[in-house]
């Protein structure tokens, strides 16, 4: 067991003799001082009491808890109201997860949390909203009561010794609650495109996203915005796993890689599987395939891989709850077409398109990537009105060859871009290769599919994925657009989060 250590701590008043409230329905008048403060107007009265309003420490342990502090709002207009509660000018911070805890609840109508959760993270003075348009009815006063703690722990929690917690608490106009979406490009207001992906990418370039069009199987092109390079911001926690945002998608919704359990991991991957334990025909590049004879027969996947077996129980057992968050008409390209002047056989070697695509043979010096998926049997989906298949048990797929292009790397090159990496700059995944969702060639006796390589090769698009190897897993997934924000910047230390009581 590891020594528990006091904490010691700038703990600045959380809860502090509010001096203004910014609600612009409103002129306020400070009415009271010291402990208990009223703050009053013809239309609205918010009252903090109980508890002093106050919580102030320079010495906090594990076991700490402010006690519980409460304040009031109440409705004397004439009209239905709706009002944000907010920590203005937060600072925490604090290392550690799960540790400093707060709740806000209500037992008359007010926001109300049913459990503790972590006081969000912020390593400079950020207005951080905790509650969006609570309505209050006219005539009706709203009690909270704000409570805070510090849990005991058997780790050690050392690493939180001298670290601040600040802010004030608010009440403001109700604004509407932004979605991930919405939230991603208010951070990122500058946007580029990118006409040459025939080197690699590595540039650090928070608030940018690029560019770009996809259409699925035949249909009206759609305009996309991706990450790429050394994307410091594209980090968020879902489903308590990390994630990188790759990009948007044909139906808007928000696609994510797979990143581990901490953002500093060497392990970004959820195990080891074969593409296929089978080999020998080129039907099992497939994702999902069908019998051999003909890439026509291939296509009709009335089977599962071995890989998408082993993601469908990953996702069965991690993600399930989730369902309602996660677009099941977001596509995943498993494009099987042939590449020009090539024949399908079982006998003779020939190439997928994304050999020359991604420029194979000059280490991706051509590199002509696309976001498109042409075919519609290869347009893997758990949904039909999209344009994909429907073919899918569980909305969920890997990367591809073309996206980890776009992304930044390259065939055959070393590039360290934001799906390699961790938060310390290393390999997500150590020395792990990983899969796509890319078919590459069928090699006369063997199918083969692209992989990324770990830190041997750092961030290198290869070939090494003969099916049959048992190499990393990073399945991918995609947020809908009625994901709703609720904290974080998208940085390592903030990532960003979503709303798992309301939204979709």
């Amino acid at each position: 067991m590891k020594k528990k250590k006091e904490i010691f701590v700038l703990l600045g008043s959380l809860l502090v003799i509010i001096l203004s409230v910014t609600l612009a329905y409103f002129t306020v008048q400070i009415i009271g001082k010291g402990k208990e403060i009223s703050l009053d107007s013809a239309n609205l009265k918010i009252t903090f009491a109980s508890g002093g309003g106050n919580i102030s420490s320079t010495n906090i342990e594990p076991g700490w808890s402010s006690g519980a502090s409460t304040f009031t709002v109440k409705n004397e207009s004439n009209d239905t109201y709706k009002y944000n509660i907010i920590i203005k000018d937060l600072v925490n911070t604090f290392v550690t997860k799960g540790f400093l805890l707060y709740k806000i609840t209500s037992t008359d109508g007010g926001y109300n949390m049913s459990d503790f959760v972590d006081v969000p993270k912020s390593t400079s003075a950020t207005d951080t909203i905790l509650a969006y348009s609570v309505e209050i009815a006219k005539g009706v006063t709203h009690t909270y009561t704000v409570e805070f703690k510090y849990l005991t722990s058997e780790e050690d929690q050392s690493d939180d010794m001298g670290r601040i917690l600040s802010g004030t608490l608010y009440i403001e106009k109700g604004t509407v609650q932004p979605t991930l979406a919405e939230k991603l490009f208010s951070d990122n207001p500058t946007i580029q495109t990118r006409s040459s992906f025939s080197t690699t990418f590595t540039t650090t370039n928070t608030g940018t996203l690029y560019k770009a069009t996809e259409s699925i199987a035949g249909s009206t092109s759609k305009d996309v915005y991706y990450f790429a390079g050394d994307a410091k911001n594209n980090w968020v926690k879902f489903g308590d796993f990390y994630w990188r945002i790759i990009r948007t998608n044909h139906d808007g919704s928000i696609r994510m890689l797979y990143s581990g359990t901490s953002t500093d991991t060497t392990r970004g991957y959820i195990g080891g599987s074969k593409f296929n334990s089978s080999w020998n025909d080129a039907m099992y590049v497939g994702y999902m395939y069908g019998t051999t004879g003909s890439l026509t027969s291939n296509r009709t996947n009335d089977n599962s891989s071995t890989i998408k077996k082993y993601i469908d129980t990953w996702y069965s057992n991690n993600l399930n709850s989730y369902t309602k968050y996660i677009s099941t008409e977001a596509v995943y390209c498993n494009d099987r077409q042939l590449d020009s002047g090539q024949t399908w056989s079982t006998s003779s070697d020939f190439n997928y398109i994304t050999y020359t695509r991604l420029d194979y043979d000059t280490k991706g010096a051509n590199a002509n990537p696309t976001y498109n998926c042409a075919v519609r049997e290869d347009s893997f989906s758990a949904g039909t009105s999209g344009g994909g298949n429907g073919k899918l048990t569980y909305p969920i797929g890997l990367m591809t060859a073309d996206e980890i292009n776009i992304a930044g790397g390259l065939a055959f090159n070393n590039a360290p871009a934001y799906y390699y990496l961790n938060s310390a700059g290393g390999s997500i995944t150590g020395t792990a290769y990983w899969w796509s969702l890319s078919p590459l060639r069928w090699a006369s006796y063997i199918s083969r599919v692209w992989v990324v390589y770990g830190s041997g090769y750092p961030g290198d698009l290869g070939d090494y994925g003969h099916v049959d190897n048992s190499l990393g897993v990073r399945p991918v997934i995609s947020l809908k657009t009625c994901a709703l924000w609720t904290s974080g910047n998208g940085a390592p230390e903030t990532p960003y989060e979503i709303s798992t009581t309301s939204g979709c």
